[in-house]
């Protein structure tokens, strides 16, 4: 379809392919129009179209008469060539003034039998750099050949938008996009016929972004040297250096992507190109206010008309009227990053601090509000352009080291749930302006966003108790230092967060008695307490129900919900996770029909809400598991599916939320007694959290589901090594969560494959350990308070020493 010229004399085109839609607009206009001005991105096809237009539509009678004004440097080359085309002879005096025009003009009016079509190709030079009278000259031209040649029609391509005053319905112009994704693959698999591009061919196609130039390239570099660059190799390169990759110096100039599209920017007045430079620093999309801040300009309409509407004009921005945001076009991006540099740098990156923090604190405020919906729309799109704010802590100077303390502070849950893998070195960063440039109170906001990273980060085994530690080590300080000033939202804030680690740690009893104290500082406090008052609310409904306090947890939970939906609304995926909770409560209870109930109502919540794929999976996952508990295990597979149909469309998957389906998948076969389908799966879950860690406690824990379903196949070989490997990382997922109960039972069911073989040394052996771990269990629960689980515990030590005795 296109070529990597914007030429009609090239000797080898690719195949026309697509742009049928083109094609036909252009056809639809060509029997209404006279002058068609075809206009787009440098070497995005505007030639090539024209050309393949006229092919197709050219009759007999039609003469066609191609201009390439691109090398003509002057008035007096572009009429001599025009006269060279058209057969003609030069006038001497043709030169002065205008009478070049009248001399060509009276010529064509003699060819008036003739349908002559003057295509003038590349004419961006003659209206933005040989000058005004240059400029004027030809346009005037063009306006007098189709005023006074009614068998004249002209064509003309530029990379610039053709302005024609007084030709009214005469004038047809044309913008030429970038090719479709379809019609790209099309052109990528002409190109490199007989090569298996496999799976790489949609990022291959991404990263030509429909540019005919960057096909044709990555064409070549698959095919030349007998395809020694694999699909793979290409992709590596493009991702790594597309320029580059693309620019090599064998191939000539007009070919070589950063020459062509570097030479594109030159073409910017200085001003235009100083501007699109800053605004490069924006990574992602912009509005027209963040432009006005960025470049420091008086009003928004003077940048709209000062500085966008010209760059627009010559196809450096996109702009999407749906969300009114700019972008700039990808490859120039990368050629600006590349041969341009920001003359003050230090006042764009402190005006970008400042324009970007705004935008993050405020996204953070309306996250836990009824806004939740429009918040994340905005963060959808924001989203790089907070990921650079955050990179941007290694630049701090004095002057803007307070705009990342304010983020520290006020965007912790934003940081932590949805760009938690920026945040560690941001708050890092933090950590050492804050010692650099801050008071006490600075550092002790930062140690605050530390510990919720730490706590709340992912991790295996010792290394997730660890995170917890430093997480509590964390809040202590900060703690410390709020209380020296009393009562605040910041020690609240460090209260409800302390409290919220020990929960995790399983350090109940503490949690409790910091919940409280954040309950206390927030519930008779105002509107700014609100967010620290539910989450101090849903803590404490979570640890008195661990604990066994179901009368004091469910008051909790229920003034939790009550106060989400008057504050948050009905549908926000908060609500949605208060209500599970409130169904894992009821589950502990022992009580499966209400559990199922709120597992309903707050998975039905999250699908409204449109909550983060993970917290949907959860959702999933615990509905799917009590309905089988509760003998529907045609709902659960429904449910399962849809997960897993949800975490396939994730770029990146959640491995975790991965191996949380499998696991539960498992559960649901085995109690429905398909027992071979719950080992695969089982396995598939056992397989997944291997490769995360082969210390985290759910590693374990799928191992011992794994091992119970050989048990119950009679698999017993399978059951006894699979316990054995369980077994090997005992103490270290005592360290990461000492109140589990999957050694537990694991040694209950080798005990009982013991017993079953009839292996007494063993069966007495696994006796002795599993009172053992009991015993320990009685410890850690008495410790914690948990009067639920004491009691179980309590009770099948006295089981296991009454068997003892029998096995003796």
């Amino acid at each position: 379809m296109e070529t990597s010229e914007d030429d009609f004399d090239v000797d080898v085109e690719a195949d026309f392919i697509g742009r049928e839609t083109d094609l036909k607009k252009i056809y639809k206009a060509w029997g209404k129009h006279r002058i068609f001005g075809i206009f787009g991105l440098r070497s995005v096809g505007k030639s090539r179209l024209v050309k393949e237009f006229l092919t197709r539509n050219k009759s007999k009678e039609d003469v066609i008469v191609n201009v390439d004004v691109k090398p003509l440097s002057n008035i007096s080359s572009l009429y001599s060539h025009i006269c060279i085309k058209l057969g003609i002879g030069t006038e001497a005096t043709a030169h002065e003034s205008d009478r070049w025009i009248h001399h060509i003009v009276s010529e064509l009016v003699k060819r008036s039998e003739e349908n002559l079509i003057l295509v003038f190709d590349n004419t961006e030079d003659y209206q933005e750099f040989k000058g005004t009278a240059t400029r004027d000259s030809f346009l005037s031209l063009c306006a007098h050949v189709i005023k006074k040649c009614s068998n004249v029609k002209i064509i003309l391509t530029s990379t610039t938008r053709v302005q024609f005053a007084g030709l009214g319905h005469a004038y047809f112009s044309y913008k030429v996009l970038p090719l479709k994704r379809t019609e790209t693959s099309r052109l990528l698999r002409s190109m490199t016929s007989g090569t298996d591009l496999g799976d790489y061919e949609d990022s291959i196609v991404k990263l030509s972004e429909g540019l005919p130039l960057l096909i044709l390239m990555i064409g070549s570099e698959l095919t030349v040297d007998d395809g020694m660059l694999t699909p793979e190799d290409i992709v590596e390169c493009l991702l790594t250096s597309r320029l580059k990759t693309l620019s090599r110096e064998f191939y000539p100039k007009e070919d070589r992507v950063a020459d062509v599209y570097k030479d594109f920017i030159d073409r910017l007045a200085e001003r235009y190109r100083e501007n699109l430079t800053i605004l490069e620093y924006i990574p992602g999309a912009f509005n027209v206010d963040q432009v006005k801040q960025l470049l420091d300009a008086e009003t928004e309409a003077i940048v709209k008309h000062d500085t966008l509407k010209p760059i627009l004009g010559r196809h450096f921005l996109s702009y999407d009227p749906t969300t009114r945001r700019f972008n700039i076009q990808g490859i120039l991006r990368e050629c600006l990053q590349s041969y341009y540099t920001i003359k003050n740098l230090p006042e764009v990156r402190a005006r970008y601090c400042k324009i970007f923090t705004a935008v993050m604190v405020n996204i953070s405020k309306r996250i836990g509000t009824t806004q939740y919906t429009e918040a994340m729309a905005e963060f959808t799109l924001e989203h790089p352009n907070l990921q650079k704010l955050l990179t941007d802590v290694k630049h701090t100077r004095q002057d803007t080291y307070h705009f990342f303390i304010k983020i520290a502070t006020d965007c912790t849950v934003l940081v932590d749930q949805f760009m938690a893998g920026d945040g560690e070195d941001f708050y890092q960063g933090c950590m050492r302006i804050a010692n650099m440039y801050g008071k006490d109170r600075d550092r002790a906001n930062v140690h605050i966003a530390v510990g919720s990273l730490y706590t709340n980060i992912k991790g295996p085994g010792t290394a997730k108790q660890g995170h917890l530690v430093r997480g509590a080590d964390n809040y202590d300080s900060a703690i410390a230092v709020f209380e020296k000033y009393g009562k605040s939202l910041r020690l609240a804030t460090a209260y409800q967060r302390k409290g919220w680690n020990l929960l995790s740690q399983g350090k109940n009893l503490e949690a409790v008695k910091f919940l409280k104290k954040a309950f206390g500082l927030s519930v008779s406090s105002g509107k700014e307490y609100q967010s620290i008052l539910l989450q101090s609310l849903n803590s404490l409904g979570l640890t008195n129900a661990v604990l066994g306090r179901f009368e004091e947890a469910e008051k909790y939970h229920f003034e939790s919900l009550k106060r989400r939906k008057e504050i948050q609304g009905e549908d926000h995926p908060f609500v949605g996770a208060c209500l599970n909770n409130i169904g894992i409560m009821y589950y502990q209870k022992g009580d499966s029909h209400k559990a199922l109930k709120f597992y309903e109502e707050g998975l039905e919540i999250k699908r409204k809400s449109a909550a983060p794929v993970t917290s949907l999976v959860n959702s999933l996952s615990n509905t799917a598991n009590m309905y089988s508990e509760t003998g529907n295990s045609k709902k659960a597979h429904v449910l399962l599916d849809e997960a897993t149909e949800l975490l396939n469309k994730e770029k990146v998957p959640c491995r975790d939320s991965t191996a949380l389906i499998y696991d539960t998948k498992g559960k649901v076969y085995r109690r429905e007694g398909a027992f071979k389908f719950a080992e695969d799966v089982f396995q598939k879950a056992v397989d997944v959290r291997k490769e995360i860690s082969e210390e985290n406690v759910v590693y374990l824990e799928s191992l011992v589901h794994l091992a119970n379903i050989s048990k119950r196949q009679g698999n017993y070989v399978s059951c006894i090594k699979i316990s054995n490997k369980a077994l090997t990382i005992k103490e270290k997922a005592e360290i990461a969560m000492p109140q589990h109960p999957f050694i537990k039972e694991c040694l209950e069911c080798l005990a009982e494959v013991y017993k079953k073989t009839d292996d007494k040394v063993k069966y007495k052996e696994t006796l002795e350990k599993l009172e053992s771990e009991l015993i320990r269990l009685e410890t850690v629960h008495l410790d914690h308070g948990n009067e639920k689980d004491l009691f179980k515990v309590r009770t099948q030590i006295r089981e296991i020493k009454a068997e003892l005795e029998m096995a003796s």
